[in-house]
C-alpha cells in the first residue's frame, strides 16, 4: 500500500483541537492521540495504521461508510469505534464530541498473529466497526493516558505489554477468523538464569519487553505468559521489584545522593524513586535511609 497516512497527520483531513499526542514519546507500534471536534462531515483518506476511537465527552449520532453501505449509531461515553487501516472513509455527525485515537500499526497485528496464533498471515483482517461495547479497550486506554501524562518507572516495559493485550484483544474480538492459541509452560531454569542477569545489567536503562522476550528466544505474548508462570509476577512488576531492591542496597551507602541512586536503578527521577518506594514500603528513601 503507498500513501497511507500516518496518526499525526489526521488533523488535516479532520479539523479539530488536539488534547492528546503520543507521537514525540518513542512509544513502538502504538500511538494515542485525544481531539475535540465540533461537528463534521469529513472524509479520511486511508490510514496506515488500524485507528480505534474511544468517545469520552457528550454523545452524538454518528454516520460513517467505509467501502459499503452507511452505519448510523448513536455514540456516547465509552463508546468504540475500529477502523481498519488502508480504506477510505466517510464520517458525519452534529454534535461536539470529545474523543481519543489509539493507532496500533500493521506490524504489530501480524506480529501477533504470526507469533501468538497458528494461523496463516494472509487470513488476517480486522473488522470495522461504527460501535463496540467494549470495556478492555477503554481500561488500556486509560492506563496508557496516565502514562502519557505523567510516565513512572518502567514505562516502555508497560507501554510494551499494552501494546501486546490490545493487539491479542483486536484479533480475538474483531478478526473474522478462527483462532488457535498456542500453549507452553514455565521458562525453565536455564532461561530464568538469562533474562534475570539481563535484567540487573540493565536495570539502569529503559527495559522493552522485546528485549526481555528476544533474550529468552521467544514473541513477546509467549515470553510474558511464561514469565509469570515462572516468577509468578508480570515483567513489569518483576522490574519494579529489582529497582527497588537495588535502591535499597545503594541506600545503605550514604554518601550517594538520592538523584543518583534514582538514575543507577532506572527510575526517571527522584521523585519517581519517592513514589515507588513509598508505595512498596510505606517510606520515602531519605526515611529508609535514616532508619538504617
Amino acid at each position: 500500500m503507498t500513501d497511507l497516512i500516518p496518526p499525526e497527520n489526521i488533523k488535516e483531513w479532520i479539523p479539530g483541537r488536539k488534547t492528546v499526542d503520543s507521537s514525540a514519546m518513542g512509544w513502538r507500534g502504538i500511538t494515542l492521540m485525544g481531539y475535540r471536534y465540533s461537528g463534521l462531515e469529513v472524509e479520511i483518506p486511508p490510514m496506515r495504521d488500524y485507528m480505534i476511537v474511544v468517545y469520552q465527552e457528550a454523545d452524538t449520532f454518528m454516520r460513517r461508510r467505509c467501502g459499503g453501505p452507511w452505519q448510523a449509531e448513536r455514540l456516547g461515553p465509552g463508546a468504540v469505534s475500529l477502523l481498519t487501516r488502508g480504506a477510505q472513509s466517510t464520517w458525519q455527525w452534529d454534535d461536539a464530541i470529545t474523543v481519543q485515537h489509539i493507532y496500533l500499526s500493521h506490524d504489530v497485528i501480524i506480529d501477533a498473529a504470526a507469533q501468538i496464533f497458528d494461523r496463516n498471515l494472509a487470513a488476517i483482517e480486522i473488522d470495522d466497526r461504527i460501535r463496540s461495547n467494549d470495556t478492555v479497550i477503554p481500561s488500556c486506554l486509560a492506563m496508557l493516558e496516565r502514562e502519557y501524562r505523567g510516565a513512572g518507572v518502567g514505562e516502555t516495559l508497560l507501554i510494551d505489554a499494552l501494546r501486546t493485550q490490545l493487539a491479542v484483544h483486536i484479533i480475538r474480538n474483531y478478526a473474522d477468523i478462527e483462532i488457535k492459541e498456542a500453549h507452553g509452560g514455565a521458562l525453565g531454569s536455564g532461561l530464568r538464569k538469562a533474562v534475570s542477569e539481563y535484567i540487573e545489567e540493565t536495570l539502569a536503562d529503559g527495559i522493552h519487553l522485546e528485549d526481555l522476550a528476544s533474550t529468552a528466544g521467544l514473541s513477546p505474548f509467549h515470553f510474558s505468559r511464561k514469565f509469570k508462570l515462572e516468577f509468578g509476577v508480570t515483567p513489569h512488576a518483576f522490574v519494579v521489584q529489582r529497582r527497588i531492591e537495588r535502591a535499597k542496597s545503594l541506600l545503605l551507602l550514604r554518601n550517594i545522593p538520592l538523584k543518583v541512586v534514582a538514575a543507577d536503578c532506572g527510575f526517571s527521577d527522584q521523585s519517581h524513586l519517592n513514589r515507588t518506594f513509598r508505595k512498596a514500603l510505606g517510606v520515602t528513601p531519605a526515611e529508609y535511609r535514616r532508619c538504617i
